[in-house]
Parts: structure tokens; sequence; C-alpha cells
């Protein structure tokens, strides 16, 4: 699992972007959107004051640093919560701003809604609350209570189609009638096709070997009575057509 955009524009926003290395509200050198030295194993540069980068690194670095540090974080929780994709969003903003969600989880200890609630607790630094973090804590928050939208839902049962190619007759001219039967001489891909159609249908076990023969004479008896068509082993166009508007 990975940080949606719906996550990243969260980062982004409370964190914002400065090309410029600052110090932030507890005297950490950052630059970008809130990297840190504490990420320097990612962006493998020391982050000093005065240092300078563009737009197209801030975006790299962040999105680096989320992938191979604080991501894996929170995945490491997965296996006992099962992280929804707006769960695992908040989860990464939070411990990107806080450095983990051991303590917030109780290494694993606390309910989905004991989290949910504990994260609102946190949105101080220096015992101080700061505006900022409350309104942050309260987004993540929100975020994680709230269920995806686009969340898969069971999928309904429907008719199976035939998986494979169906078969193309050859023009008039180009096969010969005998024994009641199309006979594909010079065909044999197409008679393999009508093999693995036939076989679909019927649920017969078929050596696709491209012979109309007997076997596959008495598969396409058998597929017509399905069908509910003429059953006279002659796979023509009244076959193929019933054939493609077969559902299993």
């Amino acid at each position: 699992m990975h940080i949606s955009e719906k996550g990243l524009k969260l980062i982004k926003g409370f964190e914002g972007c400065y090309l410029k290395a600052y110090r932030d509200p507890v005297g950490i050198i950052t630059i970008g959107y809130g990297v840190t030295n504490a990420d320097k194993s990612v962006t493998g540069t020391t982050i000093k004051e005065g240092l300078r980068i563009s737009q197209a690194t801030a975006d790299k670095w962040l999105e680096d640093v989320l992938r191979k540090i604080y991501e894996p974080k929170v995945m490491k929780y997965d296996a006992k919560y099962h992280w929804n994709q707006n769960q695992f969003d908040a989860l990464v903003s939070f411990c990107y701003n806080i450095g983990s969600i051991d303590q917030l989880t109780k290494n694993g200890t606390r309910s989905i809604q004991m989290i949910a609630d504990k994260m609102l607790e946190y949105d101080g630094a220096k015992g101080k609350k700061l505006a900022g973090l409350t309104r942050r804590r309260k987004a993540e928050h929100d975020l994680f209570v709230t269920k995806p939208t686009n969340a898969p839902q069971k999928a309904e049962k429907k008719p199976v189609g035939y998986p494979g190619k169906f078969p193309c007759l050859p023009p008039r001219g180009y096969y010969k009638w005998g024994d009641g039967y199309l006979q594909l001489r010079g065909y044999n891909t197409q008679v393999k096709r009508v093999q693995k159609l036939v076989a679909w249908i019927t649920g017969m076990k078929l050596t696709i070997d491209g012979d109309y023969g007997n076997r596959t004479i008495e598969a396409v008896k058998k597929a017509q009575g399905i069908l509910k068509i003429k059953r006279d082993g002659h796979f023509g166009p009244d076959t193929l057509a019933k054939a493609r508007a077969y559902k299993k």
C-alpha cells in the first residue's frame, strides 16, 4: 500500500513547501515539505541553513522519504489492522509529522477507535498546544474515520463469456462438406479454436490437435444440444452465432 494523492495533498497542505532551509517551530532545520536531517539516508543530503533546492527536488524528496521511511512504519501494523486507504493516508501523515505510530497504536494493542481518539491528543510541542498541529490532527482524524468512497464492492456474479478467440470460418470454396460435418482442410488453427470452444461449452476433455475427427464431431453435437440447435456435428455459421451468445 502507498499513500494516495489525497494523502499527499494533506501532507503538502500542512507542511508547506520551502525551497530554502529554515528552522521549524521547535528549532529543527527543515527544507521542502518538512524534510529534515532525520531523512538523510534517503535524500543523501545534509540540511543546512541557507541550502536551496528546486521544486522538483522537493516533490521527489517527499515521495521518496514517505515510501522508504514512513509508509513502512505504518505498514508494519497492517497485518493486525488491515488499514483502508484513508486510514493509511492519515497515519502516514501523522507518522511523517511525529516520527512513528508505535506510541499512537501502543505497539499494536489499541483498537481502531482508540487510535482515532488518541490521534487528536498529539497537537502540542514542548508542552504547548500549537494551533497548526490541532488543525492537522483534526484533518488526519477526520480522514482516518471516513470510509473510502471508492472501496471495492462485492462483485456481482455475472455470466462468464468464452475467454478465447471465436473460430473464424473460412469463406465458401475453401472448405467442403463430408459426412454431414464441416471439414476444415488447411485450417488447422481454426479447428483448434472450434475444439477449444466446444470443450469450454461442454466441459469435455478434447485433444486440441486441429483434427476435425470423430471426437470433435461428438463434442460439436453435444455443444449444439446445449445451444438448442440441430445436432449435426457441423460447426457452421448458426453454431458459431449461438456459441458467441452463450454464457456459462
